[in-house]
């Protein structure tokens, strides 16, 4: 009894060190993680560009040239800066006074990971097409994930076509951070706010 007592302390004390969470993130087409990342730094690129933009009457927006991965969404949140500026959006190019072309220079997620010990990995099974999956073994490591947004414009008099303003380059930057220490301890993802724009 006293054996088969201490085998089941063993075996649960195996357990509680070898015992790990796994967190996962949906990759096709993108996750949640770097949609909210772009989303972010995008809503920051579109403000600077208002603000950048002289105040107009009625403003034809032209996405022409505006293209690219979560353009609809970046599109969007440059009309809704444009609204809270109090600037009115016409739908007819023809009835607009002034039109406000805009670009698109980046918008995505870079990312930088440092580890200092063992990264994760897989180990190819001979024979076969498998592979075994290999944990990070490290002292300590962090994970940086950055969205970046880069939009830029031109306003011109619908009419006439002459140039009225140009704006940009207007970037906007949302910062993911996780540290880990020793591959068990971690302090947590912690989203960073971005310089001079709390709350955004």
């Amino acid at each position: 009894m006293r054996n088969a007592l201490s085998a089941i302390g063993s075996a649960g004390a195996l357990l509680a060190v070898a015992g790990c969470t796994t967190y996962h993130e949906t990759q096709p087409p993108q996750s949640a993680t770097q949609q909210l990342l772009e989303s972010h730094a995008a809503e920051i690129a579109a403000d600077r560009l208002a603000e950048s933009l002289p105040p107009v009457p009625s403003v034809f927006v032209d996405a022409t040239h505006f293209k690219g991965d979560g353009s609809d969404y970046a599109l969007a949140a440059i009309e809704a800066a444009l609204l809270r500026r109090g600037m009115i959006l016409t739908p007819n190019q023809k009835t607009s006074k002034i039109t406000l072309a805009l670009r698109m220079g980046a918008l995505s997620v870079d990312q930088k990971d440092t580890v200092l010990g063992l990264p994760a990995g897989t180990l190819p099974i001979p024979g076969t097409v498998a592979s075994f999956p290999i944990p990070e073994i490290s002292l300590y490591s962090t994970y940086l994930r950055v969205g970046r947004a880069e939009f830029a414009a031109v306003a011109y008099d619908t009419a006439t076509g002459a140039p009225i303003a140009f704006s940009g380059p207007a970037g906007g930057e949302r910062r993911l951070v996780q540290h880990r220490y020793l591959t068990f301890f971690g302090s947590g993802r912690r989203l960073e706010e971005p310089a001079g724009d709390k709350g955004n």
